[in-house]
């Protein structure tokens, strides 16, 4: 019993290694760090242990001008702060002020945040990850708001660059149809040759999901069509495309055809990968 308590121990010790070797394999020579200045440290302090409003005031003016214009490395400062001092009761107001008091737009926290996906910090990945997701304007009537990922992709299209792959995970985490068709359109697919089959497959898939919400079909059900459309998404020639088949089957396991995860579990794309081995939400 000793031995197998010990492997296990073992085991957990190293769970850390795999999840940044795992994170490794997706982001490859992308990592990115934060070194946290002092100056804006000192002050981030300094508010959080003001005894008072009149004190709390000043000091937040002088982080005002010390930001002046540069709010994504104020975001940046700000998220590393947030991440070491997660325990202090005054971190999440404090970090809500400083927001406010800047008027960081929703753009300029994402184009801040989206490259410490790639972060070379576990935590600050998460907590970068936590954050994007709270700019998203997610609701139970409408899919999140991911035009500013789209624009950074269109971005990295145009100049002949790969898009980020930690961003692109990141919207399929998040919802992935919403995500497919954002790739959709951010690289820019002209032929409808091309985009009618994947619209027709999240419509399928959509479908089934829809009916199964509102009681059309049991919450178990599946269709011939949907998985059938998953399975033509699984061997698409665009990994981002296998990545939304991967990240459906992840979470409705029931919608895969048989060898259709062990497939994908052995993808070329280290995303698509992550997401067929992933457990499910």
């Amino acid at each position: 019993m000793r031995h197998f308590k010990s492997i296990a121990a073992i085991l957990m010790g190293l769970a850390p290694f795999f999840a940044a070797n795992a994170h490794a394999q997706i982001a490859g020579s992308n990592s990115v760090g934060i070194s946290p200045f002092a100056n804006y440290q000192d002050s981030f302090e300094r508010l959080a242990k003001a005894a008072d409003r009149a004190s709390f005031d000043a000091e937040m003016a002088r982080l005002v001008e010390l930001i002046g214009t540069d709010q994504s490395t104020a975001i940046e400062q700000l998220l590393w702060y947030s991440t070491k001092h997660d325990q202090h009761e005054k971190t999440p107001a404090l970090v809500g002020g400083v927001i406010k008091i800047i008027g960081a737009s929703n753009e300029a926290m994402i184009r801040a945040l989206v490259p410490h996906l790639d972060n070379v910090d576990s935590e600050l990945r998460g907590r970068a990850a936590r954050w994007l997701v709270g700019c998203e304007d997610h609701s139970a009537v409408r899919p999140p708001d991911f035009s500013i990922y789209r624009a950074i992709i269109e971005e990295d299209i145009r100049a002949n660059r790969e898009p980020q792959i930690t961003l692109v995970r990141h919207m399929f985490q998040s919802d992935a149809a919403a995500a497919l068709l954002t790739m959709v359109r951010a690289c820019q697919l002209r032929d409808p040759a091309d985009i009618k089959p994947i619209l027709w497959a999240e419509h399928t898939v959509a479908d089934l999901l829809w009916k199964r919400r509102n009681g059309f079909v049991g919450p178990k059900d599946t269709s011939q069509e949907a998985v059938a459309e998953l399975e033509t998404l699984s061997r698409h020639s665009l990994w981002w495309v296998r990545l939304f088949a991967a990240e459906v089957i992840r979470n409705i396991p029931e919608l895969a055809t048989p060898g259709m995860k062990e497939r994908l579990q052995s993808d070329e794309n280290g995303a698509v990968r992550e997401a067929a081995t992933r457990k499910q939400d």
